[in-house]
């Protein structure tokens, strides 16, 4: 939270952390779980900065974070970095759904200049966490009380996310998603 207010040191530190989770992400999930928190905490602050190239970097560090919590999962074996990530997500349960929430308060609520940005850490962070993302969209269509027509637009909405996506990263399921996301935007600006 303090770096947020040295833009300077913000986009070094920020441009820092998405070459490590590029090019090191094995090594930043060995690291202790107060480390990794901390550093998913600064992420999330990141996120929400007025700052496009902040936020978009953020979102680049997050992408490979959660893609690679993703291949772990999808992957059969039992390795020691799979078994590592699991001991992570046991003591912080939220370590990636926060993350989740974040980005969709971001898409849905906000105005977002870098709207694909942050749609690519979006789909990895969606596949792996199936059930909080379920939820969420439960929370969201429960606020809309006894307007029925709205809940209605909103769960088309949100079955248009995700339609013909694949529970797979490659690039032209990526592009898919990022695609559908634009038109749920669009639909969402028309509810609210």
């Amino acid at each position: 939270e303090d770096i947020m207010a040295y833009t300077k040191v913000c986009k070094a530190y920020f441009a820092l952390m998405e070459l490590l989770m590029r090019n090191h992400t094995a090594m930043l999930v060995e690291l202790d779980t107060a480390v990794l928190r901390h550093i998913c905490a600064s992420l999330q602050e990141g996120l929400k900065s007025h700052e496009v190239a902040i936020s978009s970097q953020c979102a680049a560090a997050l992408e490979h974070l959660a893609a690679y919590h993703y291949r772990q999962l999808a992957d059969d074996r039992d390795t020691r970095l799979k078994q590592q990530l699991a001991n992570h997500l046991s003591r912080e349960p939220e370590l990636f759904s926060s993350q989740l929430a974040v980005l969709l308060n971001l898409i849905v609520f906000e105005d977002c200049p870098n709207q694909w940005s942050l749609s690519r850490p979006l789909l990895a962070l969606i596949l792996s966490n199936d059930e909080f993302f379920k939820s969420w969209k439960a929370s969201i269509l429960a606020q809309q009380g006894n307007n029925l027509e709205r809940q209605q637009k909103l769960s088309s909405a949100f079955d248009k996310l995700m339609h013909e996506v694949q529970p797979n990263l490659e690039a032209k399921n990526r592009d898919k998603f990022t695609q559908n996301l634009s038109v749920f935007r669009h639909e969402l600006k028309n509810l609210f």
